[in-house]
C-alpha cells in the first residue's frame, strides 16, 4: 500500500487497489511495456519544468528571442528524457523464482530473475517500506536479484508488490510500476531453548530406547574410580557416606527416536508452545535424530529424519492454526 495512499478513504484505496489488479494482474512472470509501466516528471523534474516557464514567461515579457530557444531547448530536452527513461525500462522481463523460508524476525530474500536485449541501467526495487536495491541488468545476461523484505510473525508470508522504478538518465523523469509477482515464502516460528524431554512423548511408551554417548554433558550414572580419573569428577557426597570412591559419568543420548507433541506441553500462550517446538525440531535434527511431530487437529507427521523432513516439520509449525 502506497504512504500517500492511506490519506484517502478505503473506499478509494480499494477502488485503487482494484483498478491496480486489473490493470496489473498477479503473474510469476512478466515483460514490462506500455501497459504496466507509469511515467511522470520526479521532484527534480518539476523544478526544472518550472524554470523553463519562467524562462518562457520572461522571454514573452522581454520579447528576447535568445531566452525563447533556451526554453524550447530545455523542453524539448525534457521530451528526450522521457523516451529515454521509458525505453530504460520498457521490455525487461522479470521472473520470480524462490525464496527460501527464514525464522520470523529474520530477513527473507526473494530471487528474481531478470533479463533485457539491451542494457539497462540504476533500476531499483523495492517492497514499501522496506529497503531498496539497485540493479543493472546487461544485455542477453539474465541475473539473479535478492530482494530483502523483514520478517515478524509465522506462517506463509505473501509480499504483495514490490517497486520498480528508475530516473535514468537525467533524474528528471520518474518511471515506475508495480509488480506482483506472486512471492510468497515460509515463516518459521521463532527458536526458542527448550528440553526436547518435556515436549515430546515417553520413549518407554514407544518401546524405543536412545543410545548413549559417553562424553556428553548430561549425568548419566557412577562407576568406580580408576586411578587417573579427574578429581573434580569425584562422588565425594557418596564417599563421605562410606560407600566407596566412585566418579561421576556424563553422556549424551543419540540415535533414539522422539515424538514432538504439541499436546504434552504446560505452556499456556500458543507461540510459545511452537516455538520451543522449533527449537526441539532443529535441536534433534542437529544431533542427527529422528523425531515425529504430533498438532491437534492436523495429520501426525511420522518419525524420519533428513534436511527435507526437517522442512515439513517446520513448515506444519508455521502454518499451524487453532
Amino acid at each position: 500500500m502506497l504512504r500517500w495512499l492511506t490519506v484517502f478513504p478505503h473506499s478509494w484505496q480499494r477502488r485503487y487497489q482494484a483498478w491496480l489488479d486489473r490493470r496489473i494482474p498477479r503473474c510469476s512472470s512478466v515483460q514490462l511495456s506500455q501497459r504496466n509501466v507509469f511515467i511522470f516528471l520526479s521532484r527534480h523534474g518539476l523544478h526544472f519544468l518550472v524554470l523553463d516557464a519562467l524562462l518562457w514567461v520572461g522571454a514573452t515579457n522581454y520579447q528576447n528571442n535568445l531566452i525563447y530557444a533556451l526554453s524550447f531547448l530545455l523542453l524539448a530536452v525534457l521530451f528526450i528524457a522521457i523516451l529515454l527513461t521509458f525505453s530504460n525500462v520498457s521490455g525487461l522481463q522479470l521472473r520470480f523464482v524462490d525464496a527460501e523460508p527464514v525464522f520470523a524476525g529474520e530477513v527473507l530474500h526473494a530471487r528474481i530473475e531478470l533479463s533485457a536485449k539491451s542494457l539497462r541501467q540504476q533500476l531499483v526495487f523495492n517492497w514499501p517500506e522496506q529497503q531498496a536495491v539497485a540493479f543493472t541488468v546487461f544485455p542477453d545476461k539474465p541475473a539473479m536479484l535478492l530482494l530483502p523484505h523483514a520478517t515478524q510473525k509465522r506462517g506463509v508470508m505473501r509480499l504483495g508488490r514490490l517497486r520498480l522504478q528508475s530516473v535514468y538518465p537525467l533524474g528528471i523523469v520518474r518511471c515506475w510500476s508495480w509488480l506482483d509477482l506472486a512471492v510468497q515464502a515460509m515463516v518459521y516460528p521463532v527458536p526458542v531453548e527448550a528440553d526436547y524431554r518435556f515436549c515430546s512423548r515417553g520413549n518407554a511408551e514407544e518401546g524405543v530406547v536412545a543410545d548413549r554417548v559417553v562424553g556428553g554433558d548430561e549425568y548419566f550414572a557412577l562407576k568406580p574410580y580408576v586411578t587417573g580419573e579427574q578429581n573434580s569428577r569425584i562422588a565425594w557426597k557418596q564417599f563421605a557416606a562410606g560407600r566407596g570412591l566412585f566418579v561421576r559419568e556424563y553422556a549424551e543420548e543419540r540415535g533414539g527416536e522422539v515424538m514432538l507433541d504439541f499436546s504434552v506441553m504446560s505452556d499456556l500462550d500458543l507461540e510459545l508452545r511452537l516455538s520451543k517446538l522449533c527449537y526441539c525440531a532443529c535441536f534433534l535434527h542437529a544431533q542427527g535424530r529422528a523425531f515425529g511431530l504430533i498438532l491437534p487437529h492436523q495429520p501426525a507427521i511420522a518419525v524420519d529424519h533428513g534436511e527435507q523432513h526437517l522442512r515439513a516439520v517446520l513448515a506444519a509449525l508455521a502454518s499451524f492454526t487453532v
